[in-house]
């Protein structure tokens, strides 16, 4: 996360009236909860509330969202922003230059499938 975006969630997260809200595709146990708060209180240097929820279209993802800003990874997005990249490294491969064509001969059929079609 680039600092310009941490800046602006840790704002978000200390001035927020609401607890900040983590979402998760299944039920988080509490060893989990626990060490995800704790990741906030020192990644944001403050005691951070949390209300923990379970929103299956996530697809094995998580997000943490709070006074409209939101940071969030699931494998949809991860495949999305890998289908980018490949697909930017692609459109900057130069273009394979333009040889002869190949010339389309049609093989004769096999004895077998010659024998079947009568």
């Amino acid at each position: 996360m680039d600092p310009r975006a941490k800046a602006g969630l840790a704002e978000s997260l200390r001035t927020a009236t609401a607890p900040a809200l983590v979402r998760s595709a299944f039920a988080l146990p509490s060893e989990q909860r626990t060490a995800i708060q704790n990741a906030l209180n020192q990644s944001f240097s403050a005691e951070i509330r949390v209300r923990f929820e379970t929103a299956p279209d996530l697809i094995s993802g998580i997000e943490l969202a709070t006074d409209g800003q939101k940071l969030a990874w699931t494998i949809a997005d991860y495949l999305a922003s890998l289908e980018k990249g490949i697909s930017e490294l692609l459109k900057a491969q130069p273009k394979a230059e333009a040889g002869p064509e190949a010339k389309s001969e049609r093989q004769p059929e096999a004895p077998e499938l010659q024998a079947k079609r009568q």
